[in-house]
């Protein structure tokens, strides 16, 4: 296909242009033309990355046909910074209007395919009038800022709504799927976007580090428009922390400043750079306040750098930072967390953003993570890097967890929708599949209760009630074991186990006492120490969540029936005979687990009397077998998945 996509663009900072990047290069990968039309070459300083020559290269490419695929190509199409030859009152640069006009212009000596376009404003809406002027289909997507702020606008919405009513395909999921349906979209044309997927080759432990001093004489030789970028006193001859990314109060950039003061109090050798900026006020406000803390000899802000080179800057960090907290736009979710662990580095972030990373209780604090409750606790926050300066061993240690998470992670997003796929759907101007709706879809079985919810409509019991609840469900079980006595329905075997099964999900599953800090399960390691080290663990109390419940059940059947879809934990060459259920947390759910009768025991014996050495050996002692999955990684995998806490034992 022959695709324009109409988006920011390095040396645009930020993490849509890092997506059109990519997403640009994979699809020409895929044997795609694609021409990117962007305004990227106007962006200017604090926002704007440095581009060395070599970097400017790596914006365009061909690709060769691999396969039976074609070969690709990335052409770049700027838009030209303003000039006198722009000029209107009040002065604006014309961004919706260069790019269109360019698109138009480049579709006009020969034809595109598909319009794709990322972010609303300008992008989305001059990829809506290049659609309507070359009559093709227009994919559009939202990212962060642009949904949960521009959209949100009065003298914005009513545009976007026509933009996105207008459009072929919408990308989009979650609270912004929803909005866009009740504003007019189809929801037939909405569709969720795949998972950014991080070049491997890229972003890993093993690569190049970054030289300050050699970036430092490249800026003022090549780039002296970012020479103001470069600021601060320090010089990299200590060990570092890092944070990358916009500066803002929502960030914690200035939290970060007070615990850089308070380590230096302490005489603590540790700096801090900064790949780091924002607006001129806030910019002012953040070098103020270094000033004013007196730790100019400890800070450095450097310019921002194209995605490729961010593992460059992430290895040469003692630890990164990631403190966005109390973010107005509770679906935004950055990469930064992913990157951070995919590089292999120690991550120090705000629960926020760990909450936002899928399956993130598996990162537990001190683990595979260090986690901040509140990033504005200058003493904790300070308490916690102080302990990675003093005690460094552990960070080795917990940023190999957190890349093997990051890791599992990348996989999902492998597997996740096909953008490819999206646009050749939308070229063909075909809608996207939905499955018919039914009768039986009209009125679906309720998720916890489809077995019983179904006897009770054989036997006719909750008549047209369109809710089935935990009540109801009981009424069936009974119901049900009194048929075979009284000849009203000859029963499949099972099916009152089954029923029975799902009456104690659902009673397991009730919501449980308010989680708070001292029962949050992403903070399940209880050490003096700040990290679990390796070899550690033996000598720690495993504790079973205080949320869970274990249901054995017998038939293998069931076990088919029942538990599908429910994921595995320990001994997966073995079909697990017992479910794990959680109580409710704070309105949140999390994700019912099969386990072997192995790791049941484990739950069994973990009461917190016993180390969990002791603990392995007693299932070594019980089970041979176990030995070809030694008992104690089981254990550890365990409290990975969140089923175990673990603390010191007592003197």
């Amino acid at each position: 296909m022959r695709i324009c996509v109409i988006g920011k663009f390095p040396p645009i900072q930020g993490g849509v242009a890092v997506r059109t990047y990519w997403i640009a290069h994979d699809l020409a990968a895929r044997g795609h033309e694609v021409h990117v039309v962007t305004n990227a070459k106007e962006a200017s300083p604090p926002f704007r990355i440095h581009m060395r020559r070599q970097d400017w290269k790596r914006c365009v490419a061909s690709y060769p046909a691999v396969g039976s695929a074609s070969s690709g190509s990335v052409t770049l199409h700027w838009t030209d910074p303003l000039d006198r030859s722009q000029h209107y009152i009040p002065l604006a640069s014309p961004f919706v209007s260069k790019l269109a006009g360019t698109a138009a212009r480049v579709h006009a000596e020969r034809p595109f395919d598909l319009i794709y376009s990322h972010y609303l404003e300008p992008y989305g809406i001059a990829g809506h009038l290049v659609a309507d002027i070359a009559h093709v289909p227009h994919v559009m997507r939202m990212a962060g800022s642009d949904a949960g702020r521009l959209w949100l606008h009065p003298q914005l919405e009513a545009l976007y709504d026509h933009v996105l009513r207008s459009a072929a395909t919408v990308i989009a999921s979650g609270t912004v799927a929803g909005r866009a349906v009740r504003h007019g979209a189809d929801p037939e044309r909405i569709k969720a976007g795949d998972r950014l997927v991080l070049p491997e080759g890229l972003f890993c432990p093993e690569g190049p580090k970054l030289d300050i001093a050699a970036l430092r004489h490249e800026v003022e030789r090549d780039d002296p428009e970012l020479r103001d970028a470069f600021w601060g006193g320090f010089a990299g001859g200590l060990p570092f922390f890092g944070i990358y990314g916009k500066l803002g109060e929502t960030k914690g950039s200035l939290a970060l400043l007070a615990a850089m003061a308070r380590l230096k109090q302490e005489g603590l050798a540790v700096g801090l750079v900064a790949m780091a900026h924002g607006w001129p006020a806030l910019e002012q406000k953040f070098r103020a306040r270094v000033e004013e803390l007196g730790i100019m000899d400890r800070v450095l802000q450097i310019p921002f750098l194209p995605h490729w080179r961010v593992p460059e800057f992430l290895r040469s960090c003692l630890a990164v930072c990631c403190l966005e907290q109390d973010f107005p736009i509770a679906f935004h979710a950055p990469i930064v967390t992913r990157e951070v662990l995919a590089c292999g580095k120690c991550l120090v972030a705000s629960t926020e953003l760990i909450q936002k990373l899928p399956d993130h209780l598996r990162l537990a604090d001190g683990y595979g993570c260090v986690a901040i409750p509140d990033v504005q606790d200058i003493d904790a926050l300070s308490a916690r890097l102080a302990a990675i300066v003093r005690d460094p061993q552990p960070v080795a240690w917990v940023a190999a967890r957190g890349h093997v998470f990051a890791g599992a992670l990348q996989e999902e997003a492998k597997a996740s929708s096909s953008l490819d796929a999206i646009l050749k759907g939308a070229a063909k101007k075909k809608r996207l599949r939905t499955r018919k709706r039914s009768a039986a879809a009209a009125n679906p079985p309720h998720p916890r209760f489809p077995l019983a919810q179904a006897m009770s409509d054989r036997l006719k019991l909750c008549g047209d009630s369109a809710v089935f609840d935990l009540p109801q469900a009981r009424e069936a079980l009974a119901a049900v074991e009194r048929a075979p006595n009284n000849g009203e329905l000859t029963l499949h075997q099972g099916v009152s186990a089954a029923i029975r099964l799902e009456i104690a999900l659902a009673e397991a599953e009730l919501p449980g006492p308010k989680a708070t800090e001292d029962h949050d399960p992403l903070f399940r390691l209880r050490i003096k120490r700040w990290a679990l080290a390796d070899g550690e663990l033996g000598a720690l109390l495993p504790t079973r969540d205080p949320h869970l419940r274990v249901l054995k059940f017998d038939a293998s059947e069931l076990a088919e029936q029942r538990t599908k879809g429910a994921r595995s934990v320990g001994h997966r060459r073995r079909r697990g005979r017992n479910i794990i259920a959680f109580a409710q947390a704070n309105g949140q759910a999390r994700e019912r687990l099969l386990v072997s009768d192995v790791s049941a025991r484990i739950l069994e014996l973990s009461d917190g009397t016993r180390t969990a050495r002791e603990i392995a050996g007693k299932i070594e002692a019980e089970n041979p077998q176990a030995a070809r999955e030694p008992a104690l990684r089981l254990i550890e995998d365990m409290f990975a998945a969140g089923l175990l806490w673990l603390k010191e034992a007592r003197a």
